[in-house]
């Protein structure tokens, strides 16, 4: 029918009064349903959604959610089944919309009942979870749900996010007696805090369940945790054959165990972020043991008290494939040293062509002579890439000089106060373009490390800040 036709008909059932009387209450059922019949084929024909390919409005609905929809009548995708009866059928007939969760904690045991509704929507596709708020209100009827729905987990991620003015014991039981089934499809896992500075910890025993349980995982963000005993950990130590990326720890993180390095071989293992108390000998092992391919590699923040040269060199000869390498506030006197085995040592690093130290300003006073000579040493012999940020005072203009004369027109050397902060930080940068370029192309990065992350941004680095929301 057209829609003059259908509106016609409308009006037509409309005007009959239906008649309340027993013996026509039949004819009252039908004139009613006739009604709703005829207004939802109204509807549909006003309705452009209703109107399309199956495909396309299932595309449009998919761009109303956001990464982690959150479950209430308020917000897609069930707010879509609130509308009439076309979007109803569109929303269940799009798995899609279901793949993805938010469950902010605290929450009533009602949702344990929904979840799998929810889930059996999106049919064998992969899950994707995101458990936030505030921990210490977890529910744990709810989140067996999840542990039970192992199998079908393709993104996992949680973040505590909740103040409660002293936080100094909190305890992030990621389980609470439940057992996790396998994760056969889990290749994202991102574990975190709000707050690195307070004493928000996950336990190492249960990250490493969880790594055991998902042997194809990708890539794996991993929070602050506590120290446990080693006896803690038992079972066996997973190799995990498909893991390219991992940050551990967060860049201000004062104490974060990393006895989980015993236990862990990571052989495919490209790009590493680190924060742990230097020197680690489990990262030390762990490197010994898995020898990965590294491209990239972090380290930390202030947490190289007892770190010395040979610590870091040691580390540094069982990944000579690294490509790019940049420390957060090492002291100059761990930076000169490295300068220095760089340009005497060619079996150091000799794939190496970013190179980015953050420095403290702490340590600028430090920062004389007898480091830019090294710095220079090493660009001279390396051909790198090289970013050198915070400190006081600009690069003496014969250093500049010596530089500029290394560079060719398709060189860059810069050493100027910085715009984005106190007017009195310099950084440096001196940039060979052919090998980073290179390198930048494969990974999709820009060229030389040029920008400084935020305070709180403890990433890869410029290629691996991968967003797993």
């Amino acid at each position: 029918m057209s829609l003059q036709e259908l509106c016609a008909r409308l009006s037509e059932l409309n005007a009959v009064e239906i008649d309340t009387r027993p013996d026509l209450q039949k004819v009252s059922e039908k004139l009613q349903r006739d009604k709703i019949l005829v207004q939802r084929q109204l509807n549909a024909v006003r309705d452009p959604i209703a109107r399309l390919p199956l495909e396309l409005s299932s595309e449009i609905f998919l761009r109303s959610l956001s990464p982690f929809p959150k479950p209430g009548v308020s917000h897609a995708p069930m707010l879509l089944l609130n509308v009439c009866n076309a979007w109803t059928d569109i929303a269940l007939s799009t798995p899609d919309l279901w793949t993805a969760i938010q469950i902010e904690f605290p929450c009533t045991d009602d949702l344990a009942h929904l979840l799998p509704i929810w889930f059996l929507r999106a049919r064998a596709r992969p899950l994707s979870v995101f458990f936030r708020g505030d921990f210490w209100m977890w529910n744990p009827i709810v989140s067996s749900v999840i542990w039970r729905h192992g199998p079908q987990l393709g993104h996992l991620k949680t973040l505590h996010d909740c103040k409660h003015g002293d936080e100094s014991n909190i305890v992030i039981d990621l389980f609470h007696g439940a057992t996790p089934k396998a994760m056969p499809l889990l290749k994202h896992l991102m574990l975190q805090t709000s707050d690195s500075t307070t004493w928000q910890r996950y336990l190492p025993h249960q990250i490493l369940d969880i790594l055991r349980l998902a042997p194809n995982i990708i890539d794996c963000v991993l929070g602050t945790m506590w120290g446990v005993p080693e006896s803690r950990f038992t079972g066996e130590k997973p190799t995990l054959a498909s893991l390219r990326r991992l940050t551990f720890g967060e860049r201000e993180s004062i104490n974060n165990d990393d006895l989980i390095f015993n236990h862990l071989s990571l052989p495919a293992l490209e790009a590493l972020s680190v924060s742990v108390r230097f020197p680690s000998a489990p990262l030390l092992r762990l490197l010994e043991r898995s020898a990965p391919p590294l491209q990239e590699l972090t380290m930390g923040w202030s947490q190289y008290l007892g770190m010395n040269s040979d610590y870091l060199h040691e580390c540094l000869h069982h990944i000579p494939s690294l490509a790019s390498f940049r420390m957060w506030e090492p002291s100059a006197e761990i930076v000169v040293n490295f300068f220095a085995a760089l340009a005497d040592s060619p079996s150091l690093l000799p794939n190496l062509c970013r190179l980015a130290f953050h420095m403290t300003i702490r340590s600028s006073p430090q920062i004389t002579d007898l480091f830019w000579r090294p710095l220079l040493r090493a660009v001279s012999t390396r051909r790198m890439d090289l970013h050198v940020g915070n400190f006081l005072e600009a690069p003496p203009p014969d250093i500049l000089a010596a530089l500029q004369d290394l560079a060719d027109d398709r060189s860059h050397v810069n050493g100027d106060k910085r715009d984005d902060c106190d007017p009195q930080v310099f950084d440096f940068q001196f940039s060979f373009s052919s090998r980073a370029k290179q390198f930048a192309k494969r990974y999709e990065t820009q060229p030389v490390f040029c920008e400084q992350p935020p305070r709180g941004d403890f990433d890869f680095g410029a290629s691996a800040g991968t967003t797993l929301g």
